[in-house]
């Protein structure tokens, strides 16, 4: 009697025992099925009960601001109800399937990729790492199941004996466990349509064994770099805002121009009668009278040419411990810092941030907590990490950009600009670099519209209340 293989005894008694049934052996002896509609859904996956929570209402510190009584009571059903419908698209628009806790099973004879699988839209890829192991049976059945996409096999001359073509469903069986994870190595992931940000989740089973693990669809996106030349001056560009105090921002310039000669200077300038300035190396940008501070800020930051801006006040005086290089040198050194801050006469003002997104119907909780640092940075251990510094600060442009100062904010603001860019803006703070203060002498015209009134703040409390999804805030 001839002798046979394992592979080939367990094919002669397939093909006596199941051969008037009605499974579909191809030539390879393997079968493939894709299905597009499953007429049994397959049972959609959730992690073990007991172990997820829903978001639960935050707790408000005490002597925090009661945003939602901020609004007025005529107006306030109106404003909550746009407010639920806007933060509904806002979840659907930042949200994503990514962010599905997925839990590892444990003993699973499945392998996949668990992270770092990412995929172009519209462009067939490779599954990495799929493969069944550990387990002996006289055939192996296996099936992919996706949502978004579709899976196909990239070799096409076993793609020409799928059912189909590509869909939603893949099955694989096969005699030997070498063949099988042979063709595992050649199934395809596509997204049919374009998107630039989003993701998939596959469902992967064999037997009563199923893992979920994610696709991240990534249109890569084009570097912006910017030429850090060999100049300071090629590197960073001054921005202030001013507004009637025309002799504290002459002061500044010449401050400026006794320690860096070239460095651009950009003035944004919401005064009511403009006084033009005309040196060398200034841009000023005439803006309508009281268009407010954040109106100016977001102006100036948006001519600026370089990879970094200094901001300063109008009445600030540069000093021998204006060290600009010094700024530029813990950015450079810490890629991942977006902001640094340094000290207004001896004053580092920083706080730290305390945010919790609550239930998503009555709002968030914010505690500004004032002087509060996380971590010293690496290498610099003058500086610290926080949240958010004072008025005087190195950026980089593209990021601040991303942010920007709120328009709607003249005269309230600044803690807002870092409380807005929470989550997406790195901030550090420095106590060895320093600018000076000049001395008061604001004229009582200028103080009129300096300082606000009672309206200004209940306003800044309605904007935290609707744009922000906040019910509390409180500043320490």
């Amino acid at each position: 009697m001839p002798s046979f293989g394992r592979t080939g005894l367990i094919l002669l008694l397939s093909l006596v025992i199941f051969s008037g049934m009605s499974y579909r052996w191809l030539s390879s002896y393997y079968m493939v099925e894709v299905e597009d509609k499953i007429e049994a859904p397959m049972k959609k996956w959730s992690p073990p009960t007991g172990q997820v929570k829903p978001p639960a209402s935050c707790t408000c510190p005490a002597k925090s601001h009661d945003l939602a009584g901020s609004i007025p009571t005529a107006n306030r059903e109106d404003i909550q109800k746009r407010r639920a419908e806007e933060y509904k698209k806002h979840q659907a628009r930042t949200s994503s399937i990514l962010n599905t806790l997925l839990f590892a099973p444990s003993n699973s004879p499945l392998q996949y990729p668990i992270q770092g699988f990412t995929v172009r839209p519209l462009v067939p890829t490779l599954i990495p790492g799929l493969a069944l192991h550990g387990v002996q049976r006289s055939s192996y059945k296996v099936s992919l199941q996706v949502t978004k996409g579709v899976l196909s096999l990239g070799n096409q001359s076993e793609a020409q004996s799928v059912k189909g073509g590509g869909k939603k469903l893949l099955i694989l069986e096969k005699l030997s466990l070498e063949e099988l994870n042979k063709l595992l190595a050649k199934v395809t992931y596509t997204i049919p349509v374009y998107h630039i940000h989003t993701g998939d989740l596959v469902h992967f089973s064999f037997e009563l064994h199923e893992a979920v693990f994610p696709i991240a669809i990534r249109q890569p996106t084009v570097p912006v770099l910017f030429d850090m030349g060999t100049n300071i001056s090629d590197q960073v560009t001054v921005t202030t805002k001013t507004f009637m105090r025309y002799k504290e921002l002459k002061v500044l310039i010449r401050s400026l121009r006794q320690f860096y000669k070239d460095v651009v200077l950009i003035i944004a300038d919401d005064s009511f009668t403009p006084e033009k300035i005309t040196e060398e190396n200034v841009l000023q940008y005439i803006m309508p009278g009281g268009q407010g501070w954040f109106a100016g800020r977001t102006l100036a930051v948006s001519q600026v040419t370089t990879k970094y801006f200094l901001w300063v006040d109008d009445d600030f005086i540069f000093t021998e411990k204006t060290k600009i290089e010094d700024l530029v040198e813990v950015m450079e050194a810490t890629p991942e810092l977006d902001v640094v801050g340094g000290s207004v006469s001896g004053n580092q003002f920083y706080f730290s941030i305390a945010y919790e997104e609550g239930d998503g119907v009555t709002g968030g909780c914010m505690d500004r907590k004032p002087n509060k640092k996380f971590q010293s940075l690496p290498n610099y251990p003058q500086c610290s990490i926080v949240n958010g510094v004072v008025n005087f600060f190195l950026a980089r442009t593209d990021a601040v950009n991303r942010v920007r100062f709120d328009p709607k904010l003249k005269r309230v603001a600044h803690s807002e600009f870092f409380m807005d860019g929470l989550g997406q803006l790195m901030v550090a703070s420095c106590g060895h670099i320093s600018i000076g203060h000049q001395p008061g002498g604001d004229t009582a015209q200028y103080g009129r519209f300096r300082y606000p009134g009672k309206g200004d703040g209940q306003y800044k409390l309605q904007l935290h209340y609707y744009k922000n999804h906040l019910q509390c805030l409180h500043y320490g």
